[in-house]
């Protein structure tokens, strides 16, 4: 909200209502001592032609209050102050820097125009056009005039203008002081809307895995603008893992973060009502209920989806990056080898799809290693992605230690090769050990 004076100025119509008033009114008092002062020098032509300007700006004074729009009424203003100027000048000599209102009218619309500013551009270029023309124009005065009265009506010219503008200056840095300030309060307040929104969402994916039998279990996630869209779950029943996955929904920020907490509680209710069917049957399942569930909502998610029994687990990709698997009694550190890949992101509609799920043994001591393109996608300040190649080396270097200490080791990396690089995307990953 903005105040000038007794006015209040909360919207770009209201400014432009002040700012014609108050020139208008200014015009209108100015036009009426000139038209007292070119009656006592005798110059007739300007004494009539400022009883028409009276008129005018005394229609157009009554005629804002009324007015939808000023572009209509400001353009009837420049055409005779246009006119006044240059008839001035003709008749008193152009020592007595008349055409120096025309230079003010150019700013005018910048403030008058409600953001038609192409406009008011287009006036403020015919202004200084006007302005550099009669600057080099010499009218000789047809009427004899006293150098002492030209150089008061030069210097009380040039004053009014240089005050004016300095006005609409003043209004300008007003208007920018409070659109900052506006701006300030917004960001503060969507700040503690994010923080809530993280705090809300953290609570909702936290899980506590240190107790689950079988499995040494890590997960890291960092968003990267307080609410994020990677999306982490464990399956359970008590103290046994049945499954674990990672989602990663597109786009950044709250509106992800939503639809992370909308397709959690899918995922999770497909994965047990579905317990029978495979992998694959059940990511079918789950692409279904999004698409149905966020209906105009443009986002999508890739994921892995995982489900464990004793010996092995099944595995199926939808999109997503190829988890790392670690063989322990072989020593051999890879990316997972898939006999038929799967096709398609989930939550597109009318984009057909074709998932595949497949068994692998999992014997003590072998490791998966799953996570977000955001860990691969990491950029550090030269460019240069951490990339498949440097994680795999990584995870090949950890894989023998306890998942919390990979945890650890594998966030220190990845931070000391990100360096002060921003973050450009959500990161999570998520560590199974059995």
């Amino acid at each position: 909200m903005l105040f000038l004076g007794n006015q209040e100025i909360t919207s770009s119509y209201a400014r432009a209502k002040f700012v014609s008033s108050f020139t208008d009114f200014f015009a209108l008092i100015y036009h009426i001592m000139i038209q007292v002062f070119f009656l006592q020098l005798k110059v007739m032509p300007m004494f009539y032609y400022n009883i028409i300007s009276v008129i005018i700006f005394v229609i157009l004074l009554i005629a804002i209050y009324r007015a939808k729009s000023f572009v209509a009424l400001f353009f009837v203003a420049y055409v005779e102050v246009i006119c006044h100027q240059v008839l001035a000048e003709y008749f008193m000599g152009s020592e007595t820097c008349f055409h120096y209102f025309i230079l003010m009218m150019g700013l005018l619309p910048f403030l008058v125009f409600e953001k038609k500013f192409a406009i008011a551009t287009i006036i403020s270029i015919i202004s200084s056009v006007i302005f550099i023309v009669l600057e080099s124009i010499n009218f000789s005065p047809r009427y004899v005039v006293s150098s002492s009265i030209v150089n008061t009506l030069k210097y009380l010219n040039m004053a009014i203008t240089i005050i004016v503008i300095v006005f609409m200056v003043g209004i300008f840095t007003i208007i920018v002081y409070k659109i900052e300030d506006n701006l300030e309060a917004k960001n503060l307040s969507l700040e503690k809307e994010i923080k809530m929104a993280s705090v809300i969402q953290q609570s909702f994916f936290k899980q506590d895995v240190s107790k689950i039998k079988n499995y040494d279990l890590a997960f890291y996630s960092k968003p990267m603008a307080g609410v994020s869209g990677d999306l982490y779950d464990f399956f359970r029943t008590g103290d046994n893992l049945d499954g674990l996955g990672i989602f990663d929904v597109s786009g950044h920020g709250i509106s992800s973060g939503l639809v992370t907490m909308l397709v959690k509680n899918i995922i999770h209710q497909e994965f047990y009502t579905k317990d029978k069917m495979d992998l694959w049957e059940i990511l079918n399942n789950i692409n279904g209920r999004v698409i149905q569930e966020k209906g105009d909502i443009e986002n999508y998610l890739t994921g892995i989806l995982i489900k464990t029994n004793k010996d092995n687990i099944e595995v199926a990709i939808a999109g997503h990056p190829r988890p790392i698997f670690y063989h322990h009694r072989t020593g051999i550190c890879e990316y997972l080898q898939m006999k038929k890949e799967s096709v398609g992101a989930i939550g597109i509609p009318g984009f057909p799809v074709y998932y595949t799920s497949q068994v692998y043994n999992f014997e003590d001591g072998d490791e998966l290693f799953i996570y977000s393109d955001g860990l691969i996608d990491t950029m550090n300040e030269r460019k240069e992605d951490f990339g498949k190649d440097r994680l795999l080396n990584l995870i090949y270097r950890v894989c023998e230690m306890p998942t919390k200490m990979q945890m650890i080791e594998i966030e220190k990396q990845i931070a000391m090769f990100q360096g002060r690089a921003p973050q450009k995307d959500d990161l999570t990953f998520m560590i199974l050990k059995k």
